[in-house]
């Protein structure tokens, strides 16, 4: 058996037969359908039956999904395509039904406004056209939608120390916030404007911690089911830090912070932690240990509160080196000065410009000095004005200026000259320069004291700052003292100046300086008439002197035996009178020799013929023979001496007639020299 959609081709359904009776299941879309059946037997199909019409249905909705928006509810589902799907109200609060919607694709949708919040039955079928100008409807979807007021949702709050609080809610609606167990509300209510509400704490929470806030949405006596819980939880903010203030090589440093916090603070050149309560929202804190100076550091603030550490804040900053305050160490204080005067003190810094002040004028005194070291300093004043001052000190680096120092007082007065000649004890000769220093361009006056006697007066102080005058005075102590004027100023005399006149050093003549000399030998010169010349050689135990007083024609002359070991020595001349010795004493040094070697040949009135031959005893070493009238002239070059004696003969001819020689030798042990050893007379005839 065979069915058929009526005059088509188009079969729906087949089946055997089974005896007289015929069962085929048909597939149709929903709608007016004829039907036609045609059975085959032995192949051979039979006439169609006649058409019977039918009302397919459509199927039964399975599913309808309702979400409520305010006041309004979407409905969606799966039906058939090009079906009309139709939504009655069978019980509920109120509402009309929403519109009829036709399946496209399989899916369908509509609204329904204006519904009162509450709990509805609804039934929903979808239907298609039965070409008769009615419908075939499917069996009924019966559901139930509850539309309630909803919850507001979508809640945020803000971070900052006041959070506002907002959301998405049911316009016309009012939201409510309530802290934990309902008594108090942190925030004002709000209303929902176009679906949004927002709202500020009524005051300041600062840093929190897991607050709850418990929040619901009400409307005309209706509220949202549920309480929506947030749990606020808001960081510490990063504390401020001021400018610090200078504070020596440590600055002070301060800020706001959340009050109570426990503010954490570290430096750039430190891994040290160090920490302190923020009293009162405002934080400071000093660091006793010093920081580098001249480089750039940095601090790092952090603060904890309600659990929680805030993020940083960071601030640089290099510390100077306290500008020290000044410290005039001279003049003191009330003293009396002249008018060039070299200010001195003490804390000076390198690097700093120091400026004198006219404390009494209050203007610049001097030239600004800059300093190259720490510790003393000194500034030069020239032409001070005569009479009364007062100066103080500052120094300046970097544009930063130190305190003042203490105000010193002085007055400028015409001070005493100097005397730098004599010094103290000096000795000096009968006639002597006496000189020294002044003001430039004062008159200087030299006083013999005890009994007082002018000895130089009107002495020019010359433009070098220097005076001086010759003075003849006789031996013995004296005492000076000095004063000088100046623009119709005297000074005072100067302190009492103790020195000693003495002879002049004698002058020595005989020996020369480096001189050979014997045992036996004179000493002469010159020096003053009437004084004594006292000569020594040598000092301790082996020390010669002989005294002779000077003649008139300013010689003198002395004779003195050495017996001491041969080497160079020193022969000093020094003059005296009435019981005063000359200052310096002259001086030759003199090659001693005090060993005597022996002449032998030519002995004595011997006729002698050239080449001449000469001999003798004396230590190891060399000599050599010289003519006894005149010792640049040798007879025998270098002659070694041995312990068995010397000899030696002449390099050239000696002249006809009588001759004397001397022999003098160089001693190997003690690198000394010897005596001179004269041979006896003896003869060289004529050629």
């Amino acid at each position: 058996m065979r069915a058929f959609l009526d005059l088509t081709e188009t079969k729906v359904g087949e089946a055997s037969a089974a005896g007289n009776n015929w069962n085929v299941q048909v597939n149709l879309e929903p709608g007016q359908r004829s039907l036609v059946v045609q059975q085959i037997v032995n192949n051979r199909p039979s006439v169609r039956s006649i058409p019977r019409a039918f009302k397919i249905r459509p199927p039964a909705l399975t599913a309808v999904t309702a979400t409520p928006s305010g006041t309004s509810v979407k409905f969606t589902g799966a039906g058939h395509t090009g079906a009309t799907v139709q939504i009655s109200v069978v019980s509920g609060p109120g509402g009309m039904a929403p519109p009829n919607a036709t399946v496209t694709s399989g899916r369908w949708e509509t609204t329904a406004s204006n519904w009162p919040f509450g709990t509805y039955q609804l039934r929903a079928i979808q239907k298609v056209p039965d070409n008769a100008g009615g419908w075939i409807e499917s069996l009924p979807y019966a559901f139930t939608v509850s539309h309630v007021f909803p919850d507001p949702y979508e809640v945020t709050f803000t971070r900052d120390y006041q959070p506002t609080f907002s959301g998405k809610g049911f316009t016309g609606a009012r939201v409510r916030l309530y802290d934990e167990g309902g008594a108090t509300q942190p925030a004002p209510e709000a209303p929902v404007v176009g679906g949004q509400w927002s709202s500020r704490a009524s005051q300041v929470w600062g840093p929190t911690w897991l607050r709850p806030v418990h929040i619901k949405q009400f409307l005309n006596g209706q509220e949202s089911p549920n309480w929506i819980t947030v749990n606020v939880t808001i960081a510490p903010l990063a504390p401020t830090i001021n400018p610090p203030v200078e504070d020596g090589l440590s600055p002070q440093l301060s800020g706001t912070c959340w009050p109570g916090a426990w503010v954490n603070i570290t430096f750039s050149d430190r891994v040290t932690v160090h920490n302190v309560i923020g009293a009162g929202g405002t934080w400071s804190f000093r660091r006793p240990t010093d920081f580098a100076p001249e480089v750039t550091h940095t601090v790092t603030v952090t603060q904890t509160a309600a659990n929680q550490t805030s993020p940083e804040a960071s601030q640089t900053f290099s510390v100077v080196k306290p500008v020290p305050k000044p410290i005039i160490t001279y003049p003191a204080n009330n003293a009396e000065v002249g008018r060039d005067l070299t200010v001195r003190g003490q804390n000076g810094m390198a690097g700093a410009t120091l400026q004198l002040r006219d404390a009494k004028f209050d203007r610049p005194l001097g030239a600004p000095v800059t300093l190259s070291r720490d510790g003393e300093w000194e500034v030069d004043l020239r032409t001070l004005a005569f009479g009364p001052n007062a100066i103080d000190a500052q120094q300046v680096r970097n544009n930063r200026p130190s305190e003042r120092s203490d105000q010193v007082s002085f007055d400028v007065v015409l001070l005493s000259p100097v005397i730098e000649v004599p010094a103290e004890g000096q000795k000096l000769s009968r006639t002597s320069t006496l000189s020294g220093t002044g003001m430039k361009g004062g008159l200087v006056e030299v006083m013999l004291r005890d009994p007082d006697t002018v000895l130089l007066s009107d002495l020019e102080v010359g433009g070098d700052g220097r005076w001086q005058g010759e003075v003849t005075l006789p031996v013995g102590n004296k005492v000076l003292t000095v004063r000088q004027t100046f623009d119709g100023q005297t000074s005072q005399y100067s302190a009492r100046r103790t020195y000693s006149v003495v002879p002049p050093a004698p002058y020595v003549e005989t020996p020369a300086e480096d001189e050979h000399v014997g045992r036996h030998v004179t000493v002469s010169g010159f020096a003053t008439p009437g004084d004594t010349v006292t000569v020594r050689l040598g000092t301790g135990q082996h020390s010669v002197q002989a005294r002779t007083p000077v003649l008139e024609d300013r010689t003198w002359s002395v004779t003195l035996d050495f017996d001491v070991p041969g080497g160079r020595h020193g022969v000093l001349a020094v003059a005296s009178s009435e019981g005063f010795d000359s200052q310096d004493s002259a001086t030759r040094t003199v090659r001693l020799g005090t060993f005597m070697p022996v002449f032998e040949q030519p002995g004595a009135g011997r006729w002698v013929t050239s080449p001449v031959l000469f001999s003798g005893q004396g230590k190891p070493g060399n000599g050599r023979v010289l003519s006894w009238y005149n010792p640049d002239l040798r007879w025998t070059p270098a002659i070694p001496v041995t312990a068995a004696g010397w000899q030696g003969t002449a390099q050239q001819a000696l002249p006809p007639g009588g001759h004397w020689c001397r022999f003098v030798q160089d001693i190997s042990e003690g690198t000394t020299v010897s005596d001179w050893a004269d041979s006896q007379r003896f003869e060289v005839p004529p050629e």
